[in-house]
């Protein structure tokens, strides 16, 4: 594969006349596309009927669009049954928790073995055909997976059985989920059901389990596909499209056998950009390596309560906005608006009379720009000199059980997130699991469940210097969801120097006050009252019966440091307690006008540095360093005008 970034689309051979073909590649060809993904939902076209291939389309419009040099990443077509598969294997479609057959689009049981056995015979078929062809240069394996939940004969048995893995006796099972709790103790494996609709009694350590299970189910799917593709081409890469910020599938084991990580987005015009930059460093944190936009937004939505116009601008922004966060590759969904079924909005490049749209030529003035830095920009990472610890096993057992409905554990995440992305210090969202050596400072919000290998892991990060900020509502249960026996944050106490004494969860309606050197802040849903058993007090309450108590806390720890912020609801509070670490640990920071990202792509001395300006309006910036402008190469300093809806990149 060569090395550099790829700039492409999103194409379906089979929508349209082959005499239209050579016009849309001629248009490809214009407009600098040098990479398209085809075949994602292809099946009744490649395998028409049960065992009969047919190649013979794809291969002759690769033939002609690898003439003009655009390399090709394949889709297995799984997503997308046929009608024939469906007809005569109907249990190939998941049973929802009335255990009844029922399903959406790509809602395939992924335990069941007519399944499995078709979907590797395809995936065999067509990587034994393309893993020599010099166009094909990777796979995306099935197309925007679901942990789909499906409550089969089948996935009863496959649940049992990877329950006795877990547990290895029931004697161990009932200790784990507390099963003397409302006298649901199992004394058969037999007993032991999937929650579904006809359970009386559903526990939250079971409701968790079953979320593993279906996540890990879906990531062997996955697996068996990406086996079939590396024996036959081990020189193509993998990869596959992810939903985004989609909770229930564990993309840190999806990514693990995956050559790059992807992931589609499809942003509001009207949003505040921070979901979509936080899914980017979510998706870059699961491999910590630069990732691939399979699908990216350049028209209407198909599925939407409205549909803004796209502002001129916002294609060739969000495309360099991808990049700036570690994307080696954007492909805009889709090549030519589609014309049937639940796609017929206008969202592709060309409108359905196949005549360019306005973002045809944001796109072909994107590939001009990016030419002559392409080679460069494709060798350099994202510095992300802090993580945020994220964890899909956390957030399925809140999911499991929940207590209060003001409180989001990805909204707890973003509270921190935002303090920095304003601070403009990228993020790197990693498991709680990794090597956090390389991080100026880590900070884990709501880290609900610790199991030993976490402790320790971040015990070896603080005791060798790191600077840990632990958050609220942490500790509090041990890996089976269940609530521990000893004082909370359990584990975390020694680190953090303090235990909870006490707690209040308030409504919307009320807040209490924080005192933070000199300073008061409003703070809101969940309140921890720290008792210090080593740390100092850094911040009090200032009302109720507890004002005077400590809310946030520092510990010094081997030769680290450890903050416990018992607070939640203050993004001012946050962002001054952050400025605080970074000033101690010597981390750079400025102060960006709403509407800025910055972000840096490095490799060695080469520094690219992205200014991101999503506001409409010209916005004065100062820039983080001297540089020069990555594309026109006059020289930068100082306070600069960024345009609205428009991206600088300063090479220094």
């Amino acid at each position: 594969m060569d090395n550099k970034l790829y700039i492409g689309s999103v194409y379906y051979p089979e929508h349209w006349p082959r005499e239209r073909w050579p016009h849309d590649i001629q248009l490809m060809k214009e407009a600098g596309v040098n990479v398209l993904r085809l075949g994602e939902l292809a099946w009744s076209k490649l395998e028409p009927t049960d065992g009969q291939f047919d190649f013979s389309m794809y291969d002759d419009f690769i033939e002609l669009v690898a003439e003009i040099g655009v390399k090709i990443v394949l889709g297995t077509p799984i997503e997308g049954s046929p009608v024939w598969l469906r007809h005569k294997f109907p249990d190939v479609v998941a049973k929802n928790k009335f255990r009844i057959l029922h399903a959406e689009r790509g809602h395939h049981c992924h335990n069941n073995k007519d399944f499995a056995f078709h979907v590797s015979r395809i995936t065999t078929k067509m990587a034994e055909h393309y893993a020599n062809h010099p166009a094909v240069i990777g796979w995306q394996l099935d197309n925007e997976m679901r942990a789909v939940p499906c409550y089969c004969n089948v996935c009863e048995d496959g649940f049992r059985d990877w329950l006795q893995d877990r547990y290895g006796t029931l004697d161990q099972l009932n200790e784990s989920w507390g099963t003397v709790f409302w006298s649901q103790v199992y004394n058969t494996w037999d007993e032991v059901k999937l929650p579904a609709a006809d359970q009386l009694t559903i526990t939250v350590s079971q409701q968790l389990d079953f979320n593993r299970f279906q996540s890990d189910s879906t990531v062997h799917h996955m697996n068996r596909m990406v086996d079939i593709v590396k024996k036959h081409g081990p020189h193509q890469f993998t990869t596959h499209n992810s939903l985004g910020l989609y909770l229930m599938l564990d993309l840190n084991k999806l990514g693990e056998k995956l050559d790059y990580m992807g992931v589609d987005f499809y942003p509001h015009v009207d949003s505040d950009n921070i979901d979509t930059v936080l899914s980017q460093d979510l998706h870059r944190g699961t491999k910590r390596k630069n990732f691939w936009v399979m699908e990216q937004k350049n028209g209407y939505f198909n599925y939407s309560d409205y549909n803004l116009a796209i502002e001129p601008g916002l294609v060739r922004l969000w495309a360099l906005q991808d990049i700036a966060r570690g994307a080696n590759a954007v492909l805009f969904y889709r090549w030519r608006s589609g014309r049937y079924s639940w796609e017929q909005n206008p969202n592709g490049i060309l409108r359905h009379d196949g005549t360019p749209r306005r973002a045809y030529y944001e796109i072909q003035q994107l590939t001009g720009e990016l030419e002559a830095i392409s080679s460069q920009l494709a060798e350099t990472e994202v510095e992300a000199p802090v993580a945020i610890l994220h964890s899909y096993e956390i957030a399925w057992a809140f999911e499991a059980h929940k207590q209060y409905t003001n409180f989001s554990y990805r909204g707890h995440i973003i509270s921190y997130y935002k303090a920095l992305l304003r601070m403009g210090v990228t993020v790197d969202l990693v498991d709680p699991s990794v090597d956090l050596s390389r991080y100026k400072f880590v900070i884990a919000p709501s880290l609900l469940m610790v199991n030993d290998d976490i402790h320790q892991n971040l015990m070896r990060y603080v005791e060798n210097g790191g600077q840990l900020i632990i958050g609220a509502r942490s500790g509090m249960k041990n890996w089976e969801n269940v609530t521990i026996d000893t004082p909370w944050p359990g584990l975390l106490s020694e680190m953090a120097g303090i235990e909870i004494d006490e707690f209040e969860v308030l409504p919307d309606k009320y807040t209490n006050t924080v005192s933070y050197e000199g300073k008061e802040y409003s703070v809101k849903v969940w309140l921890d009252m720290l008792r210090l058993t080593t740390a100092e007090s850094m911040a009090v309450y200032k009302e109720k019966f507890y004002a005077g108590r400590t809310a946030i806390s520092r510990n010094k720890y081997g030769k680290g440091v450890v903050y416990y912020v018992g607070v939640m609801g203050s993004e001012e509070l946050f962002r001054d307690l952050i400025t605080h670490v970074a000033d101690e640990t010597g981390l750079s920071y400025t102060s960006l006008p709403d509407g800025i990202f910055v972000s840096s792509r490095v490799k060695d001395n080469d520094r690219y540095t992205f200014y991101v300006n999503i506001n409409k309006e010209p916005t004065m910036v100062k820039l983080l360093e001297n540089g020069n402008h990555a594309v026109s190469g006059n020289s930068l300093s100082g306070e600069v005008l960024i345009k609205g809806l428009d991206v600088l990149i300063v090479h220094s």
